[in-house]
């Protein structure tokens, strides 16, 4: 074969190759193309079934707004009465038929808010968009729950986990030793309100798992106190036994000194009974030996001296053994008070945040370990409560779709409920939220700025990570 022909083989081999090539390239583009047209067309029939099924929704009423969920330490109750006393013409029913019944009645378009502590769960959620509702939530306060112990006090740690802190509180709990939760050899003792507290009910249904909590829930040593203060004195003690015991040093020195004292003149009584002894027998010797008038009236002398000393010293005993004796009793008060604060080092109480904040000064908060172990160690504060990130907090929540909120009398309701939320949380002793926060939750009302859509995560117990809505609220 020549060159030429050669070079014209290898040509017309490459042709057939290029041929080859770029029909099984177009195929794989027209591949490509029919998936992404039935993906199109997927995502066009369920946007009109979405549309459809929010069409057949119940319309909503005018000038009402339905609200249920659980009002148990809510503050949805009364601001709805104050919002309908400022000369609002809309009507607002509040419901307490529980959060479960409230989504579910949210989700069939039903009513218009959700009161809860606890946002909506993933089966909610997937109810709410199975039916075109997308969901938006507004906070509008949190509750914590802070464990304390005495503050400037150590059992050997500052941090519990949740399971940690029930088993010490929990009905028929063995824990009586703060070693028993990997902590120093100290005695435990647990304390806290009696059922009239909020801080109870709180405490009982998110820590301890009980539905209605009663004194049966909780180990049969607990220490109940009606009211705040009690429990802190269970924890800290008096402020008159901390002053009492703070003597101590002091009057250990006063006692001291008084009982050198009182030695010295012990020691004088003595050396005058030495002398006055002395002098009786040298009285009596002077007698046998029928000395001269002069000299047994000195020896009288001498004896009447001496027990003149005598008496002088017993006084000064007497004096100083009165003012040991007093000393010595509020000695052994110190001791007492002493022993007293000493015992308080393992008393541990829970108290709602807002008080434990007017007397932090003097209780020492353990940080709490989240469950999921995402992050270790949390301490109690308005941004770790609010945020959701404290463990033993819950978030006042206040949940809603877009087609509610683009309802002027959701939105208007909403706006009076947020303006007051701050002023309304620190009345009822909640925490209220930072003002960024409720700068941005307003914006989503007045249109300056799209709501966030709620994507759950899978536990309900969660806080919801928010997204990024398509259109404002109207």
């Amino acid at each position: 074969m020549t060159r030429r022909h050669s070079l014209i083989v290898l040509a017309l081999s490459a042709l057939v190759i290029l041929t080859g090539c770029s029909g099984q390239s177009q195929d794989a583009t027209d591949v490509v193309s029919d998936q992404q047209a039935r993906a199109y067309q997927r995502e066009v029939a369920e946007k009109e079934r979405l549309a459809k099924a929010a069409e057949d929704l119940p319309s909503r009423p005018s000038g009402v707004v339905d609200v249920d969920g659980s009002t148990r330490g809510s503050l949805t109750s009364g601001e709805a009465t104050r919002y309908e006393a400022s000369g609002t013409s809309t009507q607002v029913n509040v419901a307490d038929n529980g959060e479960d019944q409230a989504f579910q009645e949210l989700c069939s378009g039903r009513i218009d808010l959700v009161d809860s502590a606890r946002p909506i769960s993933r089966a909610e959620w997937d109810a709410c968009r199975s039916v075109g509702l997308d969901v938006v939530q507004f906070q509008i306060a949190a509750e914590a729950i802070v464990v304390a112990i005495k503050s400037e006090t150590d059992v050997g740690g500052d941090c519990l986990t949740v399971d940690q802190v029930r088993d010490i509180y929990k009905a028929g709990s063995p824990v009586v030793n703060w070693s028993q939760v990997g902590l120093d050899d100290v005695p435990l003792k647990v304390g806290g309100p009696n059922q009239d507290n909020n801080a109870f009910g709180f405490f009982g249904r998110y820590v301890l798992d009980a539905p209605q909590p009663a004194l049966t829930n909780l180990r049969s040593d607990y220490s109940s106190f009606e009211n705040d203060e009690g429990a802190r004195l269970f924890v800290v003690g008096s402020r008159r036994d901390e002053r009492v015991a703070n003597l101590f040093i002091d009057l250990s020195r006063r006692r001291a000194q008084v009982k050198e004292m009182l030695t010295g003149a012990r020691e004088q009584v003595s050396s005058a009974l030495e002398e006055l002894a002395a002098a009786r027998a040298e009285r009596q010797k002077g007698i046998r030996d029928k000395r001269s008038q002069a000299d047994q009236a000195k020896d009288i002398a001498r004896v009447n001296a001496a027990l003149d000393v005598r008496r002088t010293a017993k006084r000064k005993v007497d004096r100083i053994k009165e003012r040991y004796d007093a000393v010595t009793v509020r000695f052994r008060r110190t001791m007492d008070a002493r022993k007293l604060v000493a015992d308080y080092r393992g008393h541990v109480a829970y108290f709602r945040f807002s008080y434990y904040e007017l007397f932090e000064d003097q209780l020492r908060p353990f940080e709490i370990t989240r469950p999921d172990g995402q992050r270790n160690c949390i301490f109690p504060s308005q941004r770790t409560i609010t945020s959701g990130e404290y463990p033993l907090a819950r978030q006042l929540l206040i949940t809603t779709t877009t087609r509610s909120l683009a309802r002027r009398e959701v939105s208007d309701l909403l706006k009076h409920y947020l303006a007051r939320a701050q002023d309304a949380a620190v009345a009822a002793r909640l925490v209220p939220l930072p003002d960024d926060t409720v700068l941005l939750q307003r914006s989503w009302l007045t249109g300056d700025s799209a709501p966030q859509l709620v994507s759950p995560d899978d536990s309900a117990s969660e806080p919801s990570s928010p997204t990024e809505s398509e259109k404002p609220a109207r």
